[in-house]
């Protein structure tokens, strides 16, 4: 018993070892996942609102103020007004927070609609 007890020995550090990368490796994906879809959310909630302030008349570059409000810094608001309905497209780059920004980094794009409010 001896002998076969000494053979187990440092087997929990080798499993550890082979499936502690691919643990890491999962949080970071779930990382980068939860970024993305926090971006989506800011850029879908921007593109909304400021489609809603245009169409009540407010000016564009007071609902583009309010819309960078909300959007990360290197957003890009586009918004067109065309027989009679307003449609704003915001987009950005996402990738993993932090020092790591640059991996996995794309870019997301919302649209919203609204219909003219002014007669």
């Amino acid at each position: 018993m001896t002998r076969r007890a000494r053979s187990d020995d440092g087997l929990v550090t080798a499993e550890l070892a082979t499936i502690a990368p691919l643990g890491i490796a999962f949080a970071v994906l779930l990382l980068w996942v939860v970024s993305w879809g926090h971006t989506q959310v800011q850029l879908t909630d921007a593109a909304r609102e400021t489609a809603r302030l245009v169409a009540r008349g407010e000016s564009i570059p007071t609902a583009e103020a309010v819309a960078r409000e909300q959007l990360p810094d290197d957003a890009a608001i586009e918004v067109v007004e065309r027989d009679g309905l307003v449609t704003v497209t915001v987009s950005a780059h996402t990738g993993l927070p932090g020092a790591f920004s640059d991996i996995a980094s794309r870019e997301v794009e919302a649209t919203a609609v609204a219909a003219s409010e002014q007669s």
